[in-house]
């Protein structure tokens, strides 16, 4: 395969990654319990990878500990604003779309700065590592910290028995009521 197509399969790979990406994050979204522990278990064995492997220089361990950090705290903070709800259907959740959005477009937008930066520097004896900036090291921090707390809320949440049914909205029959139905 020629550069060109090579270049062409790789963003189409990176566009849909993002479609998918910005899809889970906007709009309701049922539980699924058996995700939520795979993703736990995959970003917390890719973080401690990325942070054994960064135990010699202390900057990269500093980005990798102060974004996972801040991405539990940004975690909590996620599952505050989610709104989660059962039906006849199932369980569902609708997630603040602005934090994962952001937290998505970070990542990714850092990751394809990193591979634009360094394209000819790997090919050279004395170029940098790849993955050697504690900006990248920190925002996947972000990200990753962000997601554990938050899928590991969603599993939580998944087994909570007490998840109060919303009845679909019929007409006379529900309790909720529009501000202009009010007197």
């Amino acid at each position: 395969m020629t550069s060109p197509g090579v270049a062409i399969l790789f963003g189409g790979l990176i566009a849909w990654s993002i479609y998918r990406r910005a899809r889970r994050n906007i709009g309701r979204q049922p539980l699924r319990p058996r995700r939520a522990v795979i993703s736990i278990i995959v970003l917390t064995l890719v973080s401690a990878v990325l942070a054994g492997t960064s135990l010699q220089n202390s900057r990269l361990l500093l980005g990798i500990g102060g974004g996972e950090l801040l991405g539990v705290l940004l975690g909590f903070i996620g599952l505050r604003l989610t709104r989660f709800e059962s039906t006849d259907d199932g369980h569902f959740y609708t997630p603040n779309a602005h934090i994962g959005v952001v937290l998505s477009i970070l990542f990714i937008g850092r990751l394809g700065y990193r591979f634009w930066a360094v394209r000819d520097a790997v090919a050279a004896p004395d170029g940098p590592p790849p993955f050697q900036s504690p900006l990248t090291c920190f925002i996947f921090g972000l990200t990753a910290g962000y997601y554990i707390v938050y899928q590991a809320g969603l599993f939580r949440h998944s087994r909570d028995k007490n998840i109060p049914v919303q009845k679909s909205f019929e007409s006379g029959g529900s309790s909720l009521e529009s501000p202009r139905d009010r007197p």
